[in-house]
């Protein structure tokens, strides 16, 4: 009967710690081209080469011909030219949940389709909650956007208090104003929700929208140190962005905050 017993409980401890193993996948460099590059520290940046391991909480910068692919088990993360963000995970015992910080750019994910929702997008006009596989998500100084290709996405504005769920051929769009457009086959409704406070400030804007307005920041979802303290360079070589991260030397000067075009 011990025995017995003894057999169950090493083969829940096993079953556990695979499962924990299996959620700690770290995100790998796919395919890179040169001007990638990442910071842990918001001084000192790291060219990404293929087949490295992406430090959890990160910021990775790409130039003007800057792509990079990232891949964890069956995800996928395609990051495109001029695109500044952070992919964060928060590990649970048997749980996993996947946060990208993106401030400006274009990122493609393809993600693991679970029950419930586990990955979240921050961005500074919309938030994302995802609940399902292929989307994309484009950042630029005079909107956001979400288009999805398989699987449904939950789009929210902030101070606009709209939100949107967008299924396969399907596209939201957030302005300056914060006002939710739509489009695609069958264009989803919008309906009202609570208005909120982002979490992430614009490239360029010393704070996220919403401040000062007396609302809570959307779902808590973003550490704020990542969230809103970070930047990089302004286009000059060894220039301050925003948050205070510097660019190493001879930025791109592509109006997107990415300093890593040139480097020595």
């Amino acid at each position: 009967m011990l025995s017995h017993l003894r057999q169950i409980f090493t083969t829940i401890l096993f079953v556990c710690l695979s499962a924990a193993t299996a959620f700690a996948a770290e995100w790998q460099v796919e395919r890179t081209t040169k001007e990638v590059m990442y910071t842990v520290d918001r001084e000192n940046w790291v060219s990404l080469q293929r087949g490295m391991a992406v430090p959890n909480n990160a910021w990775v910068s790409t130039g003007p011909r800057g792509r990079l692919a990232l891949t964890r088990r069956t995800e996928r993360l395609a990051i495109e030219p001029k695109t500044l963000a952070a992919v964060i995970t928060r590990e649970g015992l048997l749980s996993r949940k996947t946060e990208v910080v993106q401030r400006t750019g274009q990122i493609a994910a393809d993600i693991e389709k679970r029950s419930r929702p586990h990955t979240y997008v921050h961005t500074p006009l919309l938030a994302a909650v995802v609940k399902g596989r292929s989307f994309t998500v484009t950042v630029t100084s005079r909107d956001a956007s979400v288009s999805v290709d398989r699987g449904l996405v939950q789009v929210t504005s902030f101070t606009g208090g709209q939100s949107t769920d967008v299924g396969p051929g399907q596209q939201a769009r957030v302005d300056q104003a914060q006002n939710i457009a739509v489009a695609g086959n069958g264009a989803p409704s919008v309906s009202s929700v609570e208005p909120t406070q982002a979490a992430v400030p614009a490239v360029g804007q010393p704070s996220p929208i919403g401040t000062g307005l007396g609302v809570s920041s959307f779902s808590g979802q973003t550490n704020g140190d990542n969230g809103s303290g970070n930047g990089n360079g302004d286009g000059r070589g060894g220039g301050d962005g925003n948050g205070g991260v510097k660019a190493n030397g001879g930025g791109n000067g592509n109006g997107a905050g990415n300093g890593n075009g040139g480097r020595n």
